[in-house]
């Protein structure tokens, strides 16, 4: 909807609270009867961003499961379509930057994070039940280093203290994180490059 991706421009330029009604009218090229037509509030609109950001999550999801690949390569792969949203994505930065700004408000401003988590714990019990993580990896811990390792890459990029290739840095994590998270002998199996090819 052209409204929606309108608004996650301004979010993710402007902040969730920069971002005026109006603005978000303006820039859609709606009027603000049109823009109640469709939501009774910014905080709705917000929702609607966040629901479009998970959407896409699940489709990065089933797509790096989608080939039977090792569990782990399709988390590394994950991260690396994330890291691309984040250079290429207003409305995933757009979902992230109103986490950051809001989310001590609870949903919808955390959806995509609280997704995010969930599909990367689901990943990393498939990998335990498949027998390729390290026998001292605890999901929990594995999980909120991963989801750490997206919103930091996230909020350093964002904040300019980090530039260049975010798939490069995720390539560089990745590379020390695997040693201690992959079973025995199944590190060199796994890319930390990603397999995706992004545009």
């Amino acid at each position: 909807m052209h409204l929606v991706r309108s608004a996650a421009e301004l979010f993710d330029r402007n902040g969730f609270s920069g971002a005026t009604l109006e603005d978000v009218s303006r820039a859609a090229g709606v009027t603000k009867g049109a823009f109640y037509f469709h939501f009774s509030s910014k905080d709705e609109l917000a929702g609607a961003i966040q629901a479009e950001a998970c959407t896409m999550l699940r489709g990065a999801v089933y797509r790096a499961l989608g080939d039977g690949a090792d569990v782990l390569q399709s988390l590394v792969d994950l991260t690396h379509e994330i890291g691309h949203w984040l250079e290429h994505e207003p409305v995933v930065r757009a979902s992230l930057r109103t986490a950051r700004e809001c989310g001590h408000r609870g949903a919808p401003f955390l959806d995509f994070y609280v997704d995010l988590l969930s599909a990367v714990e689901t990943m990393l019990i498939s990998a335990e039940q498949a027998g390729d993580l390290h026998e001292s990896v605890a999901i929990e811990q594995a999980s909120t280093l991963v989801l750490t390792m997206c919103a930091g890459v996230e909020m350093l990029w964002w904040s300019g203290i980090r530039q260049g290739s975010v798939r490069e840095s995720l390539r560089e994590m990745w590379t020390l994180i695997l040693p201690g998270l992959a079973a025995e002998g199944d590190v060199q199996k796994i890319d930390p490059r990603g397999r995706v090819a992004l545009n």
